[in-house]
Order: C-alpha cells, then structure tokens, then sequence
C-alpha cells in the first residue's frame, strides 16, 4: 500500500509540471516578437475603437467607453482561453504519450497562462479606464472574486470541449465559427435594455451575461453587484467546473488512443 508521501510527491510534482507548461505558453506566446505583450492589447483595443465610433451616438450613454471596457476585456479572457484550453490535450499528444502526467495539467496550464496575460493587461487598462473617468473604490476590489469565478466558469466550459474535440476534431471549427455570434449575443457594446423586451430573455440564457453584469456593475456603476447576479455567477461557475471535471476524467481513458 503506497504511503501519504508517496502520493504527496505526486501531487508536488504535477503542481511543478502545471508551473513549467504555463510559464511555456506564456513564453511562447510572445518568442520572436517585436512588440509581444502589446500585441495582446490591440484586439481589445481595436473592438474599443469600432464601437465608440459607431455605438456611442446611438446609444447617447454617459461614459460610453468606460461601459464597453467593463465587460469587453473579460469576455476576451473567456474568449481566448476557451479556444487554447479546447485543443491543449490534442496539441499535448506527445508528451501525453511520452509522460505520465494526468491530461488535466495541459488545461489548467493554459488557464494559469491566460490569468497571467488577463493580470498584465490590467495594469495598461486601467490606467485607459481612469482616462475614461473610472474612479477606484472598495469596490473595484470585487473584480478580485469575479475573476476567479469566471476562470473556473471558462475552466469547466473549455474542459467540456476539449474532451469532445480530442474524439470529434469538428469541435474546434465549429467553436470558431460561433465565437462571434456569442461575442454579439453577449451585451458588450450595448445595453440589454436597448434590446426589445421579448428578445431579451434569450440574451440572458448566455451564462456570459451575467459574468458581464458583475463586471459592468463593479467596474462602471461602481457598487455591489445585485445578489441575484452574484449568486447566478457562483452557481454558474460552481456547476460549470464540476460538470467539466466530470466529462473530462470520464472521457480521459480514451485520449491516448484518439490522439
């Protein structure tokens, strides 16, 4: 019978195997580039652009930027992690084939690489928002909690499909081709109010509607998000990771062959 140690030095060196895979991706992601992190910025950036130009008559709303801020850079955090962690197990083959280390490690590497990216692209951010007119308070610091359920929220969705794409790589195209659609059904640029009022039901069956909602209520209106949103995001992200981590060990075994 194996000892707590043994399984302790396990747990250690996964824990090292996550570090070394994350630090990789964060590496990679900007090796032989000249601007590198900057390149990171000007996606959001670009959306920002295009929607003060074109929205923000329209919509005649105070602080208009600071509004499209407050969820745009965290539905690209979902965004982008969701579409790494989804092909992270299959772009893994070798070394899953090569090493014994659990497939989870790759995903959770990806996520943790994702936050480091998320953190950094704060700094030059909130220094565009105090542009804008944000005011730091208290509050803010409950962007703190919101981020951490919509990583686990991200986690457990991108964990789904990336169990589906290593057996069905159609997966992947077929997420591709619908991030756009999520990104305008999710209210970003404009508020849901503005939608008329039989659409708007639909729009809240986004699970991303409502991680918007705590942002934009932090972040923009500056107070507490209402208990209703807080307790739909704990929910979501609570049954999310669980039902995630259950597709994925249920459908590990057949990984290897698959890949």
């Amino acid at each position: 019978m194996r000892s707590s140690k043994y399984y302790l030095s396990r747990v250690y060196t996964y824990y090292e195997v996550v570090g070394a895979v994350a630090a990789r991706n964060v590496k990679l992601r900007y090796k032989n580039s000249l601007l590198g992190f900057v390149w990171s910025l000007l996606n959001p950036l670009l959306y920002l652009a295009i929607f003060i130009v074109v929205f923000s008559n329209a919509f005649n709303m105070e602080n208009y930027p600071l509004f499209i801020l407050s969820g745009l850079l965290f539905y690209t955090f979902f965004s982008a992690t969701s579409v790494q962690v989804l092909g992270s197990v299959l772009e893994s083959g070798g070394i899953l084939k090569s090493l014994g280390v659990p497939p989870i490690v790759f995903p959770i590497s990806f996520l943790i690489s994702s936050l480091v990216n998320l953190l950094l692209s704060l700094i030059p951010f909130f220094i565009l928002m105090l542009f804008f007119g944000f005011v730091p308070t208290f509050t803010s610091l409950l962007i703190i909690p919101g981020i951490i359920l919509l990583a686990l929220f991200t986690l457990g969705f991108s964990l789904i499909l990336c169990s589906l794409h290593v057996f069905f790589r159609d997966i992947g195209m077929f997420y591709n081709s619908i991030l756009p659609a999520i990104f305008y059904l999710t209210p970003i640029a404009y508020p849901i109010e503005k939608v008329p009022e039989k659409f708007q039901f639909f729009l809240k069956l986004n699970p991303l509607y409502h991680f918007v909602m705590y942002f934009r209520q932090v972040i923009y209106y500056d107070k507490i998000p209402d208990i209703q949103i807080i307790i739909t995001t704990v929910a979501l992200a609570a049954f999310t990771i669980a039902l995630g981590i259950y597709v994925f060990n249920s459908l590990k075994k057949g990984f290897i062959s698959n890949l």
